[in-house]
């Protein structure tokens, strides 16, 4: 097996005596995508705020490789992992070339001038938005908004290549503003980036594009990870039930088998049949 990218050893992150994250254990390989899902106050966006670095652990500790996160300059770190947070608000009138621009700053100011272009050029151009290039970032909806976070996300990961070769990915419930058809763009960029040898973690809400996309999916309930391994082993009726406490039954659908949640109203409905 090849190496981790990244290792979390019984990670915990406490705040006023409570544990929002408890005793979490985890690798994030290189090539996989991995999610995570849980209930609201899981826990899930902390978990990545301390895989990420941006947040201390109370206990435990997170390493890139055999190097502890806390000891890797910014800089480097910056070329090592990428993160897409829940929202971004910008207070300036930045266009959308400069927003998506900022992913090349500091790790690709060293780059000739062609080479930021042609990888702002591709950004742009897989997100779906070159053609908003020139309008105000501040006047897009919700969606773009998202999809033009995600090209600064592409666009330091293209620039962190040239300083660095194993490379990990964070997005943090990315498609909650999109559309159906963006939303499946985004995570088709997603796996397409760990096919490509990155390690993909995102957090979802929707366990049906959960258990379409994810190689492996992380469990966390209550700060703790109670379920990790592929979708079609982890998602059963009974976790479904505990974790989310909600009677919705498991399905299968082809051609690849992978599991589906279906509320149970839609099951007992002959009009959704």
């Amino acid at each position: 097996m090849p190496e981790p990218l990244l290792t979390a050893s019984g990670l915990a992150y406490t705040v006023a005596g409570r544990d929002l994250v408890q005793d979490v254990s985890l690798a994030v390989p290189p090539g996989a995508l991995q999610v995570i899902v849980g209930p609201n106050g899981a826990g899930k966006s902390t978990l990545l705020r301390l895989l990420c670095g941006e947040l201390r652990p109370s206990r435990g500790g997170v390493a890139y490789g055999p190097e502890p996160v806390e000891t890797i300059p910014p800089w480097r770190l910056a070329g090592m992992r990428a993160v897409l947070p829940q929202a971004a608000r910008l207070a300036f009138p930045f266009s959308v070339a400069d927003v998506a621009r900022i992913g090349l700053d500091g790790i690709g100011r060293g780059l000739k001038a062609r080479d930021r272009a042609a990888m702002l050029e591709r950004a742009l151009g897989q997100v779906d938005v070159a053609h908003l290039a020139d309008r105000s970032y501040q006047t897009l909806s919700g969606g773009e908004q998202a999809r033009v976070q995600f090209a600064r996300v592409l666009c330091q990961l293209a620039a962190g290549r040239t300083i660095a070769d194993r490379q990990v990915l964070f997005l943090d419930e990315p498609t909650a503003s999109l559309d159906l058809r963006h939303q499946g763009a985004l995570l088709d960029a997603a796996a397409e980036l760990a096919r490509a040898g990155v390690g993909v973690v995102a957090i979802l809400h929707d366990l049906n594009l959960a258990a379409a996309y994810a190689d492996t999916l992380l469990v966390l309930d209550q700060g703790r990870l109670v379920a990790d391994g592929p979708p079609a082993e982890v998602l059963r009726d009974t976790l479904i039930a505990q974790v989310f406490q909600v009677s919705w039954p498991v399905g299968q659908v082809p051609p690849n088998g992978q599991p589906f949640v279906l509320p149970r109203r839609n099951v007992a409905d002959p009009q959704h049949s």
